[in-house]
């Protein structure tokens, strides 16, 4: 049953209609032109309403934690597989199961199909574009291809919409900065971040990098400096 399940993503024409992110502003402000659309060919003859969901989900989640947790890249690979079937069974259960559309797009992301990961972002955005774990989700693809920016946008979103307690985002955010250059901000994002996870001692000394860097690059210790 469950390699059937994984054929049936093959039956469906997914059509992205994604349109790019542009930047436009100030240096982190991102603006969305448009989000794109996941549509299907519903001709296939699949009754999705006998399906149990809780049972569904639950073995979705076990693929999913298997594939993160595999040493081997073709194991990894099989269970993100396995993962997806179980994933879309629930999308089309329920096509605004907003858990399901994102773990999807992290299963493709993973995966590095860039289009089909954005597609179902973009299709979660749709649905709900204030969601905390959808922002943080999305913030994460694009930090792994070193697309800082549109990161920081994400993490920023996230961090507004209910996780702004949430160490992940906070140390994301601070290094986000950091690499844009805004050392006053990445300083205040590893603050944030030592008080939520205090026993970090890394970021203690992060901490007093980045106050010695900024206090080198002031005015008062370039003249101190000359005299």
């Amino acid at each position: 049953m469950t390699q059937i399940r994984h054929r049936h993503t093959q039956i469906y024409k997914l059509v992205l209609l994604i349109s790019a992110f542009f930047f436009c502003g100030s240096t982190y402000n991102v603006q969305a032109v448009e989000f794109g659309e996941v549509q299907y060919n519903n001709n296939a003859p699949i009754d999705y309403s006998n399906i149990d969901k809780g049972s569904t989900l639950k073995l979705a989640d076990f693929y999913f934690e298997q594939a993160m947790n595999a040493k081997d890249e073709a194991d990894t690979k099989n269970f993100l597989q396995k993962a997806s079937g179980e994933y879309f069974i629930l999308t089309r259960i329920d096509s605004r199961d907003l858990y399901s559309i994102v773990q999807l797009a992290r299963v493709y992301d993973f995966e590095n199909q860039n289009s089909y990961a954005k597609a179902y972002f973009f299709k979660a955005l749709k649905i709900d574009k204030n969601n905390a774990a959808t922002n943080y989700h999305f913030g994460e693809y694009y930090y792994t291809r070193e697309d800082y920016k549109r990161a920081l946008y994400f993490y920023n979103m996230a961090f507004q919409n209910g996780y702004k307690e949430n160490y992940d985002v906070l140390i994301k955010m601070a290094i986000m900065y950091e690499k844009l250059g805004d050392l006053l901000r990445a300083n205040q994002y590893y603050k944030k971040a030592f008080l939520v996870k205090p026993d970090n001692q890394e970021i203690p000394d992060k901490i007093r990098e980045l106050e010695a860097l900024r206090y080198q690059n002031t005015g008062y210790y370039h003249k101190r400096r000359r005299k």
